[in-house]
């Protein structure tokens, strides 16, 4: 058995059916020729060096491909791939080299498109902080900058305060008609910069203990905010999780009077 995959040179695209129109005519007598996309001849030679795609290759035992050479245009690299483990190191060196090369990843078995991308680091998020910060980029773009990070964030941002900072800068985006950019709102974005920073720097000294200050918080505005009972059911949820103790629930649940 074998299934297909290929990669595209598209770019801007926001809906699949503008992926696979373009996919179409990649596999049409009517595609144009021209110059090589760069990033297709860089995905290309970095692939077929790890996994080659000539005839004698075929008998290898690590050989993933059920169809050789593999179709590569201009714009566009076809591969039709073997249903089996073996073809596990190559799906994953493939999505590995899209990402690198900004393209996007087509599967015609359920028409569905991907772009990988790499996720930023915190440093970059620091760095479109400072950019927000010093003029160098407005409310709008630094929106648009982490837009995708929130709106439909990857799997692939595991660290919570890079996650915090790309929170706080769309936030901010999205408040931008009712700032002017005066001194107030300066100096709302640099005290939200720096306690940012202080989230960073006691979550690097203990990530545990600052995870479980962040669920008490939690908890404690429940408490505040919709009650006892409501807060006695999250109660049950975190120390279930074992997010919180049953002494850290005492503490916050316990009657004031």
């Amino acid at each position: 058995m074998s299934f297909d995959l290929a990669v595209l040179a598209i770019d801007g695209w926001t809906d699949v059916s503008e992926v696979a129109a373009m996919a179409d005519r990649c596999q049409s007598s009517a595609h144009i020729e021209g110059e090589l996309d760069d990033r297709i001849v860089g995905f290309y030679e970095q692939l077929r060096a790890r996994f080659p795609d000539y005839p004698p290759y075929w008998d290898s035992d690590d050989c993933p491909w059920m169809s050789m050479p593999l179709d590569v245009g201009i714009d566009h690299v076809f591969m039709c791939l073997s249903f089996s483990e073996r073809s596990t190191p190559a799906i994953t060196l493939i999505t590995e080299l899209a990402t690198e090369h900004g393209l996007t990843l087509w599967d015609p078995q359920d028409g569905s498109a991907h772009k990988p991308v790499t996720a930023p680091s915190r440093q970059e998020v620091t760095a479109w902080w400072r950019d927000l910060l010093d003029g160098q980029a407005s409310r709008e773009e630094t929106f648009e900058r982490v837009r995708p990070w929130v709106e439909d964030p990857p799997d692939a941002i595991d660290d919570p305060i890079t996650l915090m900072g790309l929170q706080q800068l769309h936030g901010f985006g999205l408040t931008a008609e009712r700032h002017t950019g005066h001194l107030d709102d300066t100096q709302e974005i640099r005290a939200a910069f720096e306690q940012w920073l202080t989230h960073g720097t006691r979550f690097d000294a203990d990530p545990a203990g600052w995870q479980r200050d962040r669920y008490r918080q939690a908890l404690q505005t429940v408490l505040r905010d919709q009650g006892q009972q409501h807060a006695q059911t999250l109660a049950k949820r975190m120390m279930a999780a074992d997010w919180l103790s049953a002494e850290d629930v005492a503490q916050i649940l316990r009657p004031t009077n």
